[in-house]
């Protein structure tokens, strides 16, 4: 049969034939694995062609571990792979997934990544400081950095807005009537949680709210050590705050547990709020309202920058696009409506 009669044979067109066995983006990948293990039964497997690392386009997800300590407990980036990889096949390229560890000899792997052969790269960059990408500036292809702005690097870069973020926070809060307002901080430092705390003082002064370094509490990012922390700090009877805001939803966890074993009653005493809107908002004591971070938004807005500057080859401009947030609301701050 020729190629047009074994398409009316598999029931589809010559053209998502041809875009089958070429292995070309523009079919669904249910349709295409069924028309592929249907010309293998039939004997015609001859007409699919090899896939050719000189055909595909293979893109790379570095994950960057700098020391582990937000990645190894909260892999978000396992959150985001699904999408990368349904998007990216929609686009038409591949991705190949690298783990790029400080704590290994770091030549060996940029030269490990040099020899993929990748058309790009999404560095998904959350424990990186900006002297870490010195290394990469030897590659030869583009990288578009995820989960970290570089604000003062010409890198092209898809961050969450954690200015909206903390505005929404300090806003709801502030709307309740609550004027005093702490902050927890984790004593591991990365870019998004530098930036919620920085506009956390600057939405204080912009509500016109009561503003005392003091009210700034330091807790271990992790849950049972952010609530051996918080324990200690309440056991020294230092004057609580109306509220407290969170650089992640992990201390918020620990806090919690903290007050509620020492009789406090969230939110009558205390109102709190995290961030990222984990999975483990819901079954803490109470339920913890979180600000939300839209992670398929995020994916995909890395693979279309990506997308942007392999296949605008001329265009040599950066670009730096923030991620908007929303405010999940559970039963952490006072005036939630059942």
């Amino acid at each position: 049969m020729t190629n047009k009669e074994l398409a009316e044979e598999l029931g589809i067109s010559a053209a998502a034939l041809s875009l089958i066995i070429n292995h070309k983006p523009g079919v669904s990948d249910k349709t295409r694995n069924n028309i592929l293990e249907k010309l293998t039964t039939m004997g015609y497997d001859s007409l699919i062609k090899p896939v050719s690392t000189n055909d595909t386009k293979n893109i790379g997800f570095i994950i960057y571990k700098k020391h582990g300590k937000i990645l190894d407990l909260h892999p978000f980036f396992l959150l985001l792979m699904e999408t990368i990889e349904t998007y990216t096949r929609k686009l038409g390229y591949h991705v190949i997934l690298f783990t790029f560890d400080e704590r290994q000899p770091i030549n060996e792997q940029i030269d490990y990544l040099e020899k993929l052969q990748l058309k790009g790269a999404i560095l998904f960059a959350t424990e990186m400081e900006i002297e870490d990408m010195v290394p990469f500036k030897k590659i030869n292809f583009p990288i578009v950095a995820l989960d970290n702005a570089f604000p003062n690097a010409p890198l092209t870069t898809i961050a969450i807005d954690n200015r909206m973020g903390t505005f929404q926070a300090i806003k709801r809060l502030t709307d309740v009537g609550i004027t005093r307002i702490g902050y927890l901080k984790s004593t591991t430092r990365v870019s998004s949680f530098n930036e919620r705390e920085e506009y956390y003082q600057k939405a204080l002064k912009y509500f016109d709210n009561y503003f005392n370094s003091e009210d700034i509490i330091e807790v271990d990012y992790t849950e049972e050590r952010s609530y051996r922390d918080f324990m200690a700090f309440l056991k020294s009877n230092r004057s609580l705050p109306g509220a407290f805001v969170c650089d992640d939803d992990t201390i918020a966890s620990g806090a919690l547990r903290a007050l509620h074993e020492n009789g406090y009653n969230v939110p009558n005493d205390l109102s709190i709020i995290g961030f990222n809107n984990r999975p483990s908002t819901t079954i803490t004591t109470p339920p913890l309202t979180s600000i939300e971070v839209p992670k398929n938004a995020l994916a995909i807005s890395a693979v279309d920058e990506l997308a942007r500057i392999i296949e605008q080859e001329s265009l040599h401009y950066t670009k730096k696009v923030r991620i908007g947030t929303s405010l999940i609301e559970h039963q952490s701050v006072l005036g939630f409506n059942f």
